[in-house]
């Protein structure tokens, strides 16, 4: 049931879809400036909602959410949700920004500005994941317009060592005369 709980959770907070599509025109110096600035903007603000949610004030969590996740629930139901999932990821242990990628457009939304942020966030009852928050500003705030959690890809695996050392030879090498 906290699985089906937890899934629910995901779906509903991904309402807007997190594939930005970053748009490849070439900017001037002055809109580069002003994209800088609102990527550090909205990750200010996707770092404080998961402060919130990470605190238990699900309130603050709520009106910091964008019009979309709102729609067809009720803030009781939100806190119901949030508390629900959280309990089951147990308290963050660690959280790392991975990267934060600005957008004019979104599959699914309207043209407008987003930022789509990523951290790798270790859980006390979880595996590392992504969390990934689409902030949109609305209104002339960042708001969270979408949400997910997804299982971190494995991390590479380290390089062989130098020489080979510690491989078993190939079958059919020579052997030395004795």
């Amino acid at each position: 049931m906290k699985r089906l709980t937890f899934l629910r959770f995901q779906v509903l907070l991904g309402v807007v879809g997190l594939a930005a599509a970053l748009v490849g025109a070439p900017v001037s110096a002055d809109e580069q400036s002003e994209r800088n600035a609102d990527v550090t903007a909205a990750q200010d603000a996707a770092t404080h909602w998961l402060e919130a949610l990470d605190a238990g004030r699900t309130a603050e969590s709520w009106s910091d959410t964008a019009a979309a996740m709102k729609e067809g629930r009720n803030q009781q139901d939100w806190a119901h949700d949030v508390i629900t999932s959280r309990e089951a990821l147990g308290k963050s242990v660690t959280r790392e920004l991975q990267r934060a990628d600005f957008s004019t457009t979104v599959r699914g939304a309207p043209q407008g500005k987003y930022v789509t942020v990523v951290y790798l966030t270790k859980f006390a009852h979880a595996p590392v994941v992504n969390e990934t928050i689409l902030v949109k500003l609305e209104d002339g705030h960042w708001r969270i317009a979408g949400y997910s959690i997804d299982r971190a890809p494995e991390p590479p695996a380290p390089p062989a060592p130098p020489g080979g050392e510690g491989k078993p030879a190939p079958s059919g090498s020579a052997k030395p005369k004795g």
